[in-house]
């Protein structure tokens, strides 16, 4: 009786929060005029915020049109919004924006160990204008999903309530902040893993909570995660700690503990979950590797690949039938830089079969900024590109999340006075340090730590400890051959100290130094 009360708590709240987002995901579906919806888009944003520091700057008051806009403000990285940023964090209003900013949300960065990104109302409600269609599109063609709980794990976890000197909060107080005040509401009646418990002080309690109130959701319909990995370590977590986990469900329900034992031990997660309908997560980049283990795991479950989604802003998202993802038009403005003629192009201007670096202006105060991913357009739904992440523009490694920059790696290295030959790599699991000098390897993995999604994920365990490889052999002049056993040409060979590429240890001379 309670599992059948449970499905239609779900079913009534689902079916609301799908009824509120009809609107959205019509509005988009009948849009034939993006070049229009873009401009208005666009427009908009200038007029809100012509009164504030940037805007007086670029004379936003006085831009008519998009040509008006790419001929008077500059394209943007994040470097150039450090000095105002700082001023937003003293508590300085008005400074990218004339709205107040809630938040700032960090994420790694190039130059430095972490960014921070400005969120006002209406950066969320462009959020939203994304969120919306997605949801509807994905409850409407899965039927099954409006009966079932939810798991999603969409922002890191916050151990302890940080603030800028004036007074801003650093960081989301939960996952669900991404949604509107309604839908938190009704989304706490569906949510198999509520936020709010999850706020653990040590990483191995939150995958205990997290387990245990996931192994106890027997209608769990939906997993929303970001990588792969991330589910493939709760299940490695609930198979290692199997019997802690199921001493706790036993007080609550001796039934089910001893249901779950046999189907743990055999590692038959899809009948611990036998009304999993989707799994939505990462399918792009490095991330494709690990969607077949999913898979196996779960093998009458269908594997939906997100949308390019970053901290600044909701590029694209899914939709049923589409071979990648659909450009999230009425969400922010975007431009695209050409990866064949560096020029610039509008949405609706993109070629299929061509790859661009996606530039973005949003009411969350970031003006022509280059987000550094690059897409490729595949196919056309209607009026929008249909499109999927490549990869980064810089240079940048990231297996898990990570994304480590070049430019922080030189920076640490710098600091910790690296100056001999030392190149970090990834390799499987963790990262290996190339190396012909002393490197103390703790000082090394803290200083990496420093960098937000980084230390993130070697605390849920996705990233194994830093490993030392110590270099006997000509490290330079081993590394210049295997590039020039690439094609690369000889006076385009740099002195490295970030590859994105496994496998050095078979390329360079030398061994493992033991921990």
């Amino acid at each position: 009786m309670d599992s059948v009360i449970s499905s239609f708590l779900c079913f009534i709240a689902n079916s609301i929060c799908c009824n509120g987002y009809k609107r959205e995901y019509h509005r988009f579906i009948g849009t034939t005029d993006l070049a229009a919806v873009q401009e208005h888009k666009l427009l908009s944003i200038l007029l809100k915020n012509r009164d504030c520091v940037y805007g007086k700057r670029y004379k936003f008051s006085q831009i008519q049109s998009v040509a008006d806009y790419q001929e008077h403000v500059p394209l943007t990285c994040y470097e150039d919004y450090v000095p105002y940023i700082d001023q937003i964090c003293q508590g300085m209003p008005k400074i990218l924006t004339e709205e107040e900013v809630l938040m700032l949300e960090p994420t790694s960065g190039s130059t430095a160990a972490s960014k921070l990104i400005p969120y006002t109302k209406s950066l969320r409600e462009e959020f939203q204008k994304g969120i919306k269609p997605w949801i509807y599109a994905l409850y409407t063609n899965n039927p099954k999903l409006r009966s079932g709980k939810s798991y999603w794990s969409i922002t890191p976890i916050t151990h302890q309530e940080k603030f800028t000197s004036g007074g801003i909060r650093i960081g989301f107080e939960e996952d669900s902040q991404y949604f509107g005040k309604l839908e938190r509401f009704l989304l706490d009646l569906v949510f198999a893993v509520p936020g709010k418990l999850v706020k653990q002080a040590a990483i191995d309690q939150f995958y205990q909570v997290t387990c245990e109130k996931l192994l106890l959701c027997r209608n769990l319909s939906l997993i929303s995660i970001w990588n792969p990995t991330f589910l493939l370590l709760l299940l490695d977590f609930i198979t290692a700690n199997q019997d802690a986990l199921l001493a706790s469900i036993s007080s609550k329900s001796p039934e089910q503990a001893l249901e779950l034992k046999a189907l743990i031990q055999n590692r038959n997660y899809q009948l611990i979950w036998p009304k999993l309908a989707i799994i939505s997560c990462w399918g792009d980049g490095q991330a494709n590797q690990y969607l077949p283990k999913v898979q196996a795991l779960f093998p009458d479950v269908s594997i939906e690949p997100k949308g390019v989604l970053a901290t600044e802003a909701f590029v694209s998202f899914p939709l049923h039938g589409l071979n990648g993802t659909v450009l999230s038009g009425h969400s922010h403005f975007f431009e695209f830089l050409s990866v064949d003629d560096g020029r610039i192009y509008l949405a609706h201007q993109l070629q299929t079969g061509s790859k661009y670096v996606v530039i973005l202006t949003t009411s969350g105060g970031l003006y022509r900024y280059n987000l550094n991913d690059v897409i490729q357009v595949y196919d056309f739904f209607g009026c929008y590109p249909v499109i999927g992440f490549i990869g980064k523009q810089d240079k940048v490694s990231d297996l898990f999340g990570e994304k480590l920059h070049e430019l922080f790696i030189s920076h640490i290295f710098a600091e910790l006075n690296i100056a001999d030959f030392c190149m970090l790599a990834p390799q499987g699991d963790h990262y290996v340090v190339y190396t012909t000098c002393e490197v103390n390897r703790e000082e090394l993995e803290k200083a990496l730590c420093e960098n937000y999604h980084y230390d993130y994920c070697r605390k849920l365990g996705q990233l194994k400890p830093l490993r030392l490889f110590r270099l006997t052999g000509d490290p330079l002049q081993e590394y210049t051959a295997e590039c020039l056993r690439q094609g690369k040409r000889l006076g385009d060979i740099k002195t490295p100290v970030l590859s994105v590429y496994p496998d050095w240890d078979l390329i360079f001379k030398g061994e493992y130094l033991c921990e």
